[in-house]
């Protein structure tokens, strides 16, 4: 026997093997999910070791998918149901809802002039980008308008303008 390390230990003879855990045996990867593996589950559903796919999460489903960034999607779902629970057969509140004005970029893929005259139908004033060759507008739209303009003919995408950071104009 030879010592090895800190700690003696005795060296194998030529013939002698060690078990598989001694040996760097890799130990397969489990693909339950921690609380599975914990309650003893199966990986596979009949029973033998072949793991089950898992399906990926759902993905999100847009109510207006070109309302974009900055949370402004979910303001206006929250808007709406908040009006709609409030003006329905149960009134969940006698409070009325606060309708606010953002102020919004509005990308579009033509028909500039129609959404321009859209906006002034009912009150807004649209801003015009610098050039009439650029195809976008900005506007100070309320919440309860802006799924409807979302819908437009030529809108392409509706989101907040970007933040200038203080010091950088």
């Amino acid at each position: 026997m030879l010592a090895c390390g800190p700690v003696a230990q005795p060296l194998l003879d030529a013939g002698d093997t060690l078990p598989a855990a001694d040996r760097g045996a890799v130990a397969e990867p489990n693909p339950l999910p921690p609380a599975q593996q914990a309650a003893g589950g199966s990986a596979g559903e009949s029973g033998d070791d072949t793991p089950t796919e898992v399906p990926p999460p759902p993905k999100p489903t847009f109510t207006y998918p070109n309302i974009r960034g900055s949370g402004l999607h979910f303001d206006v779902v929250e808007f709406e149901e908040a009006r709609d629970a409030a003006s329905g057969p149960s009134k969940q509140s006698d409070a009325a809802v606060e309708d606010t004005v953002v102020l919004v970029r509005i990308l579009l893929s033509g028909n500039k002039a129609e959404v321009a005259a859209w906006l002034r139908s009912r009150g807004i004033t649209p801003i015009y980008a610098e050039s009439p060759d650029i195809a976008n507008l900005a506007a100070e739209v309320p919440l309860s308008l802006l799924g409807e303009l979302s819908q437009q003919d030529g809108v392409r995408e509706i989101k907040r303008p970007p933040q200038l950071k203080p010091g950088s104009w």
